[in-house]
């Protein structure tokens, strides 16, 4: 063994849900800065202190932090944080190496996945938008392209019009889903965190001597955090609440 190794930490982070919340999702009297804004550059989310604490401890002791993501390019940019080098946006479909460059290689790992499923994502968008209209639902939906790339179909809406969308969509086998409280997303294959981690770990040259914490929220989360070494969670997410307090 060599003993002059020196161990890199990376941490591989959800953000909404995890690091940063809409100001209904805060707790009762928690401390705030910016965390995000909408398109508009208005407010939208927030850390906590305890939040930016635990970003702060990471960072000053020199680990990477990653952010491994739902939102699209344009919606990570609009976080208040200075995120360094990787990045994977769009349920991992694309993996950035800085706030606006694909990694080439990522496109050409992923370019045999893709085929035919542009297609299969609009005609999937219509089919869903079509029970919304014939079921008079509050929801919508649409097909994210992100850097050129058809990321994924993002479907919104409260909870108990997105369980009829579920139950009357007859494509829904063809997808994986990430679902929490009012966003539903269908994925086609190369939209997987655990794609987009396993590719960064590789590419960090990362081995079993380094540090590799994951944090999510979600069970969809769960996936890209077993690639990590140790896992974290928010007390009050969808994680905790299936699986450790249930």
């Amino acid at each position: 063994m060599n003993h002059q190794y020196k161990s890199k930490i990376v941490v591989f982070t959800d953000l909404d849900d995890t690091l940063i919340q809409t100001k209904r999702k805060l707790p009762e009297h928690a401390l705030t800065t910016l965390g995000a804004t909408d398109r508009e550059g208005k407010a939208l989310s927030f850390f906590t202190q305890s939040q930016k604490i635990m970003l702060d401890m990471f960072t000053q002791n020199g680990a990477h932090i990653i952010p491994i993501t739902g939102r699209n390019t344009d919606a990570l940019n609009r976080v208040q944080y200075k995120f360094h080098g990787f990045r994977a946006v769009s349920h991992g479909a694309v993996v950035l190496k800085d706030n606006k460059t694909v990694c080439e290689n990522w496109l050409s790992e992923i370019e045999s996945l893709i085929m035919d499923w542009p297609e299969l994502l609009e005609y999937c968008n219509k089919e869903i938008d079509q029970i919304i209209k014939s079921h008079k639902l509050d929801a919508r939906t649409r097909v994210i392209i992100d850097m050129d790339i058809p990321a994924y179909i993002s479907v919104k809406g409260n909870i108990q019009d997105l369980e009829i969308i579920k139950q009357n969509n007859p494509l829904n086998e063809k997808f994986n889903r990430h679902e929490n409280g009012r966003n539903h997303a269908l994925l086609p294959p190369y939209a997987s965190k655990k794609k987009a981690v396993e590719y960064i770990k590789k590419q960090l040259e990362l081995n079993v001597n380094d540090l590799i914490i994951g944090i999510g929220d979600s069970l969809s989360d769960l996936d890209f955090m077993s690639s990590c070494q140790f896992s974290m969670m928010p007390v009050n997410s969808q994680i905790a609440k299936e699986l450790v307090y249930a």
